[in-house]
């Protein structure tokens, strides 16, 4: 199960659990812990494992969230969700370097 934990008391840092691949439930969104923040940072530093369903999933929560006003940045990607990204182009669109 995907879940967004709150890891500051600031509510300006939230971490993204779980494993992001095809095999996971990614037709829904997590709860979010503080939704009335704008600008918040996700941490992916506890996803274990992502392929290219993961990746689409990472742009959807992104879209999903700044229809809402939710402006995120996600950081702390480890190297297979760089290389996918870096794969498809899409490194800037999530914002991962």
């Amino acid at each position: 199960m995907i879940k967004l934990a709150e890891k500051q008391n600031n509510h300006h840092f939230w971490q993204l659990d779980g494993e992001l691949t095809r095999f996971s439930n990614l037709a829904g969104f997590p709860e979010l812990p503080c939704p009335d923040q704008n600008d918040v940072d996700v941490s992916l530093a506890d996803v274990s494992k992502v392929d290219t369903a993961g990746l689409a999933y990472l742009i959807k929560l992104k879209v999903k969230l700044a229809e809402k006003g939710i402006n995120i940045r996600y950081f702390q990607a480890n190297d297979n969700i760089k290389k996918l990204a870096g794969l498809y182009g899409v490194e800037s669109l999530l914002g991962i370097d």
